[in-house]
């Protein structure tokens, strides 16, 4: 007994065996052998818990996919991964974009401060892209600069919703630290979206150009979009930036600029198919000359102005009263419908002689002129938000300069009346125009721009502020957050995938406490 109870102290005492059964029941167990098996059990327990969440956020990602791709369509997508070539616009240094993409920039003035308005480099650049291996490098050194990249995309169906999105960094430092420590004061991105491919007036600060909210970041990537309806067959693609001090570095970074359609219009249906007409065909009638093109109407929306509709449609106020009779423009009712352009009619044919041999040449009604306008104002910027709005005044004594090719062609100086003034006869081309303002003034535009001439009319307006009245810039809209979105059905699913595996280990490890305990 005496070897019975010490093998039953045994017993008792190790992890497996049962305490109250007797010696003779009592079967040694080896436990390493019971502690892998357990081991082997939670294992392959977890890794079902894995699999089965793996597959979860799998079909969430396709279900996501899926219905993304039912509601938006991608035009063009750069990521700048692939070939750069170099662009003739740029006069020094590096100017280096992707195929298909062309630089802009305000030339620098003999006028301008010290370091401001220089041209800026543009390269590929591979240290921290936002993804893949490369991204869009536009810097200066010691100088600030206006400007950026455009494109212009074809094939647009008119009336589609587009949305036109970008990721942008900055690093803006007076030392050579990798971050910015000491950067450029009021340094800002955006982008733009010209609806109508440039008609009118080709430029990235067109008042025709709809631009995403500002935004001031350094040294980490963030979003911009701006959405609007294509209402041309081509449009314009536009990144911009700027800052206020010429420290060491001022660069700006960009990587996957996607433009897309998000909402295609609705097709046109098809007749439907009747039967024949088995009565007998008569005469047909003389047709009425069909209108060329129908008339271009506008309804009016809150906070509308006259000034503005005719800004976005390249028409002067008199245009828009000479189609309206009897509009007011300090009366315009929400809902109520413009007649922004009237229908060009196609003349009545005249009757041709029989023994005529062949009729008379055609001009193409749709050619483009050879010559443009570009017309120019000055006013003030009550609130600051860069456009002219009813009530606003005009400003006298602001000297405009156009030139073109480093010529200077004519010079105009503002009356604070009767305007905008337009420069006539253009011939088609690119041009420079720039204003001086009086130091009664704070501006809240841009003071010079390059402009595209293609047989239309254009318009550069400087807005400006007194001084007396103390200066806000009310105009710069809070730039929101628009980081992108969390998903939170993959957060959910990976976070749940994580307690279920947390709940296998705790139901294993209960298991074995509970033999130990027995």
């Amino acid at each position: 007994m005496a070897a019975n109870c010490e093998h039953e102290v045994r017993c008792a005492r190790s992890s497996l065996a049962p305490k109250r059964l007797s010696c003779a029941r009592c079967v040694p167990v080896d436990p390493r052998r019971s502690l892998l098996k357990y081991v082997h059990c939670i294992v392959r327990l977890a890794l079902a818990v894995a699999f089965g969440a793996a597959l979860l956020v799998g079909n969430l990602n396709r279900s996501s996919t899926f219905a993304h791709a039912q509601t938006s369509q991608v035009i063009l997508r750069e990521d700048f991964e692939g070939e750069f070539k170099a662009d003739s616009l740029c006069r020094e240094g590096k100017c280096e974009v992707p195929a298909g993409w062309s630089v802009w920039f305000i030339p620098r003035k003999e006028e301008d401060p010290p370091g401001v308005n220089f041209q800026p480099s543009f390269e590929q650049w591979r240290d921290k892209p936002y993804s893949g291996n490369a991204c869009q490098r536009v810097w200066v050194s010691k100088a600030t600069f206006n400007g950026g990249l455009y494109r212009v995309v074809t094939g647009i169906q008119p009336g589609a919703q587009l949305r036109l999105s970008a990721w942008v960094r900055v690093r803006s430092t007076n030392d050579d630290s990798p971050i910015s420590t000491r950067p450029s004061r009021d340094i800002r991105v955006r982008i733009g979206l010209d609806p109508l491919g440039g008609e009118g007036s080709a430029s990235p600060l067109s008042g025709q150009v709809v631009q995403s909210p500002e935004k001031s970041t350094t040294d980490e990537w963030v979003q911009l979009t701006v959405e609007a309806q294509a209402r041309a067959s081509t449009v314009i693609i536009y990144t911009y930036a700027t800052m206020r001090d010429p420290v060491r570095h001022n660069e700006v970074f960009w990587d996957e600029i996607v433009l897309e359609s998000v909402t295609p219009p609705t097709p046109t249906p098809e007749p439907t198919a009747t039967a024949a007409n088995t009565e007998p065909v008569l005469p047909a009638p003389t047709p009425t000359p069909a209108p060329l093109r129908a008339d271009v109407t506008y309804t009016v929306k809150a906070g509308d102005t006259l000034s503005g509709i005719a800004l976005e449609y390249n028409v002067t106020v008199e245009d828009l009263l000479r189609n309206n009779p009897g509009v007011r423009p300090e009366a315009l009712q929400i809902g109520q419908v413009l007649v922004v352009k009237r229908a060009e009619l196609q003349p009545t044919p005249t009757p041709e002689p029989a023994q005529s041999a062949a009729a008379p040449t055609q001009l193409d009604p749709f050619a483009t002129p050879t010559t443009g306008q570009i017309c120019v104002q000055a006013f003030l910027d009550d609130d600051g938000n860069g456009r002219r709005e009813e009530g606003e005044d005009l400003v006298p004594n602001i000297i405009f300069v156009l030139s073109s090719n480093g010529r200077r062609i004519a010079e105009y100086t503002t009356a604070g009346v009767e305007e905008p003034y337009c420069f006539e006869n253009l011939a088609n081309g690119t041009y420079v125009v720039s204003a001086t303002a009086l130091d009664l003034y704070n501006v809240t535009t841009p003071l010079d721009d390059t402009i595209a001439v293609a047989g239309a009319r254009a318009y550069f307006s400087v807005g400006l502020r007194r001084k007396q009245d103390g200066f806000q810039n009310v105009g710069r809209a809070a730039a929101a957050d628009l980081s992108p979105p969390v998903n939170w059905s993959a957060v959910l699913s990976i976070g749940g995938g994580t307690l279920l595996f947390i709940g296998a280990l705790g139901v294993g490890a209960f298991v074995l406490l509970r033999q130990r305990r027995l």
